[in-house]
């Protein structure tokens, strides 16, 4: 059994190797996902299962968090995680940190319902860190890390968003026209 590296170690050995190679840094994660029933969906991601489903209201089975509470849940996640990655290589001591992330949309927009956008119109967050290190510099670090967020990032920057739309005949495994 090989030598358990600490967090300090691996964020340290990544930022070197990330500094002389740019190109290892680079990045493509992929998920892919099924629809089983109703409003339920599940999506593997690695040897994961994430589950979806809206609450009986909106004609799910509240099985799971629906996929705008994902994103949501994906905001606070990463910058709790992140924060406390860069909080052990920087050796800040760190007893708990949570996030409370709250989104604002207009589900006219879902419904495509008077031109309404689908997404967020506001995502509002709180992150809380109890700490016994000095204020300015958690909160220094705090703020360096919702600025480099790739999550938060790709909530506050225009992403491109390409694709194809793959249209089967059933039973058949007879392809349709696939259009970009």
């Amino acid at each position: 059994m090989g030598r358990e590296r600490s967090l300090k170690d691996i964020v340290a050995t990544r930022i070197e190797c990330f500094t002389r190679r740019p190109e290892a840094a680079a990045y493509a994660p992929k998920v892919t996902s099924r629809h089983v029933r109703n409003l339920y969906t599940e999506t593997r991601v690695r040897e994961h299962l994430v589950k979806s489903d809206y609450g009986e209201a909106a004609g799910g089975e509240n099985q799971a968090p629906n996929p705008i509470e994902l994103l949501l849940a994906a905001f606070a996640a990463c910058i709790e995680a992140a924060f406390f990655e860069f909080a052990e290589h920087e050796g800040l001591s760190v007893t708990s940190v949570e996030a409370e992330v709250e989104g604002r949309l207009d589900l006219r927009g879902l419904f495509m319902i008077g031109g309404v956008p689908a997404g967020f119109q506001e995502v509002r967050y709180v992150l809380r860190i109890v700490s016994a290190d000095d204020e300015s510099r958690v909160r220094a670090l705090a703020e360096k890390v919702l600025d480099h967020c790739p999550v938060v990032d790709s909530l506050r920057q225009p992403t491109a968003v390409t694709g194809a739309i793959e249209i089967s005949r059933p039973g058949t495994g007879e392809r349709g026209d696939a259009r970009e």
